[in-house]
């Protein structure tokens, strides 16, 4: 089984507004149109068995609609049979969060209480740092619940520097919240890998591989790769704004063992997200 750990979903109606627009900013046409269904053609043809969609809110009212939308496609847990579980799919979903909810520890019980694994951050667009101390009670939340915190990492292709995370922020909210898992994507830090490489290889952060390849050099990304460790490596692709069949023979060409290569593919993130083969 393999699992992208990183996609980009909306509802349809959604969908079918932000797409086109991203695209336009991204200066790439998408691989699909952004939704469930388009998603799951996609994968399926890629050979891709299961996408961990990562939805972002962009102001504090959207947090809650959004994710009782995302709620039906919450990881199926090993107890619960198939029809108790989430609509026949190949998607599943972590949960959104803004910095100005109100109430940051009663959210993070919330998301937690409607089974979501794992929340997904992405300070470009929400405007805040990592270390921030109004931060402090959603990370001390989410480590007492056991959620994942997915972060996008480093730069971005829509916005401009200075930018609100580093590698370096990134391990420093690991070391004030050791018990908090947390998933850098990117490799740690998009555009800035020298300094990821630096600041975050060996720590005990997971990385995911989404918007890598062909992005950076294959050696170094085999260089870190094998530094950090294969077992706190996921696969990602950034699906629609990169193809994942395409990504998947990027990470196919690479030198990686059946082992290394089915730990970062499927048996990493199925463990940290509760992903139930």
């Amino acid at each position: 089984m393999i699992i992208d750990s990183h996609v980009h979903l909306y509802p349809d109606a959604i969908a079918a507004k932000v797409t086109p627009t991203l695209a336009g900013r991204f200066g790439n046409a998408p691989s699909f149109n952004g939704t469930v269904d388009g998603c799951n053609a996609t994968a399926s043809a890629a050979g891709i068995a299961v996408s961990v969609n990562l939805p972002v809110a962009t102001n504090p009212d959207s947090v809650r609609h959004t994710n009782e939308f995302w709620a039906a496609f919450v990881p199926r847990k090993k107890n619960e049979t198939a029809a108790a579980a989430q609509p026949s799919s190949r998607v599943v979903s972590l949960a959104a969060f803004h910095p100005g909810v109100v109430g940051k520890g009663e959210e993070v019980e919330w998301i937690s209480r409607m089974g979501f694994t794992g929340i997904k951050f992405h300070p470009e667009y929400q405007l805040f740092r990592f270390n921030d101390p109004d931060m402090d009670e959603a990370w001390a939340a989410m480590q007492e619940f056991g959620l994942v915190a997915y972060l996008h990492a480093g730069g971005e292709r829509v916005f401009k520097a200075p930018y609100h995370s580093s590698p370096a922020e990134i391990a420093e909210l690991q070391r004030r919240f050791p018990r908090l898992r947390i998933v850098a994507a990117h490799l740690g830090g998009f555009s800035m890998w020298d300094y990821a490489e630096r600041d975050i290889v060996g720590t005990p952060v997971y990385l995911d591989l989404s918007h890598t390849f062909n992005w950076m050099p294959d050696e170094q990304i085999l260089r870190m790769v094998r530094r950090h460790g294969t077992s706190r490596i996921l696969f990602g692709t950034d699906a629609p704004w990169q193809d994942p069949a395409t990504i998947l023979g990027a990470f196919r060409r690479m030198p990686f063992t059946d082992d290394e290569s089915r730990a970062m593919l499927c048996e990493n993130a199925a463990a940290l997200l509760s992903i139930d083969p």
